[in-house]
């Protein structure tokens, strides 16, 4: 294996040579606007729903943090975090015998700000967050009214300016004529599928009770996923086109996670953005930052053993 400080050193000179005002942008999780169901339980743990539930006669528990400032999304940058998803009680994925329903990262610009939130259980916190662009880490196989194609997947959803779904098929009036399926978009007209794109079934499990790690990279016309250093998924995205970005570059960055019935511990860990070169040096860059989010998981783990 190649030492770490090695890595670091490539990965620095990879960055700062390329564009010597770059850094990375820890993000702290105290400074996070928390909403719903989210609460900090300790510096580098933010629970976003807990594996009970939190509102028996009402909406379905829903949780969302967000950074208090903007952040430049016009521009190449790469976002990182740690996430872990743990504890199932409840009622089990029948596909997979885990939890749901599952955490989004979130670029947004809703009209509510650092107080916006969507429903909970299958709408996994951003279904009704307007004017955003969510990453998926879905966990819970809802085909019957959202074409979940499993239980253990990644997506991207939009609907540009309008508020989000995490359905992923066009919904005129597929959720407001069939009286099985629930009243969770009355009123919707389809222009587009919101799925840019999503995953086959992943291995292993998101919600093993693992640390996993996400590196999301973004330039101009696309954005890659990468999961446990691995890219998992690319899709078409110009967000400068897609949203309504504030002063045209800048948006709010953050989590949301759903759940009902089929509970889980839904928790982020660590939470970084890291403005990046242009796009010829920025692979190779992003590249070495995933190799360093995994190192770092795995310092982690042998701490905790």
């Amino acid at each position: 294996m190649v030492p770490r400080w090695v890595v670091t050193g490539r990965l620095v000179v990879c960055l700062f040579a390329a564009a010597p005002a770059v850094r990375a942008n820890p993000i702290t999780l105290s400074t996070l606007e928390l909403v719903g169901t989210a609460q900090l339980l300790s510096p580098t743990v933010l629970r976003l729903t807990p594996n009970f539930e939190t509102n028996p006669t009402g909406d379905p528990p829903a949780g969302a943090a967000w950074t208090h400032a903007l952040f430049n999304v016009a521009d190449p940058f790469a976002v990182s975090f740690g996430f872990r998803m743990s504890d199932p009680t409840g009622q089990p994925d029948p596909a997979d015998g885990s939890a749901g329903d599952g955490i989004a990262f979130v670029i947004q610009n809703d009209f509510r700000g650092t107080s916006a939130i969507g429903r909970g259980a299958g709408g996994m916190g951003f279904m009704g967050i307007f004017d955003s662009v969510a990453v998926m880490f879905d966990t819970y196989q809802n085909n019957y009214a959202y074409g979940d194609p499993n239980g253990n997947y990644i997506a991207v959803n939009t609907r540009g300016t309008d508020f989000n779904v995490p359905h992923h098929f066009c919904t005129d009036g597929q959720l407001t004529t069939n009286p099985q399926l629930p009243p969770d978009l009355p009123g919707v007209t389809c222009t587009s599928n919101p799925t840019l794109g999503m995953t086959g079934v992943l291995s292993p499990l998101l919600d093993d009770g693992a640390i996993h790690h996400a590196l999301i990279f973004y330039s101009p016309g696309t954005l890659t996923v990468y999961l446990d250093s691995v890219p998992v998924l690319t899709v078409a995205l110009n967000l400068a086109n897609v949203l309504s970005l504030q002063n045209g570059t800048s948006a709010y960055l953050g989590f949301t996670a759903g759940t009902r019935f089929s509970y889980q511990n839904q928790d982020i860990l660590d939470f970084s953005f890291t403005p990046v070169p242009e796009p010829a040096t920025a692979a190779a860059c992003v590249a070495g930052l995933a190799i360093l989010a995994v190192l770092g998981q795995k310092r982690k783990r042998s701490a905790a053993n």
